[in-house]
């Protein structure tokens, strides 16, 4: 029983939040890229921003992947798109906003 439970907890643990759904679908070891949205009529892209987001195991995640970070990061007022580099490596994953604009 003692054994039983400690492999449903181990899965619970190693199988958390970790595994961010990419292009690929689910994976121990990713990396995607995502596409987001794109804006017309705006012109073309001449800055980028980034903005990304941590998970260690499942349990611990850290940062701002937000959109409005990205476009402060670049110094952009008018986006053009928006995409994602999803990276994933059996424990830790990184989630990052990639914004185009002007």
């Amino acid at each position: 029983m003692k054994k039983a439970a400690a492999l449903l907890l181990a899965t619970a643990l190693l199988g958390g939040c970790v595994f961010v759904p990419g292009d690929a679908g689910f994976a121990a070891f990713n990396t995607t890229k995502r596409s987001g949205y794109a804006m017309e009529n705006v012109g073309k892209a001449t800055r980028v921003g980034r903005a990304c987001a941590k998970n260690i195991l499942g349990l611990v995640g850290s940062g701002d992947s937000s959109i409005d970070t990205a476009k402060k990061n670049g110094g952009i007022t008018k986006v053009l798109s928006v995409d994602y580099d999803i990276e994933t490596y059996l424990l830790f994953g990184t989630v990052c906003t990639v914004v185009s604009g002007q």
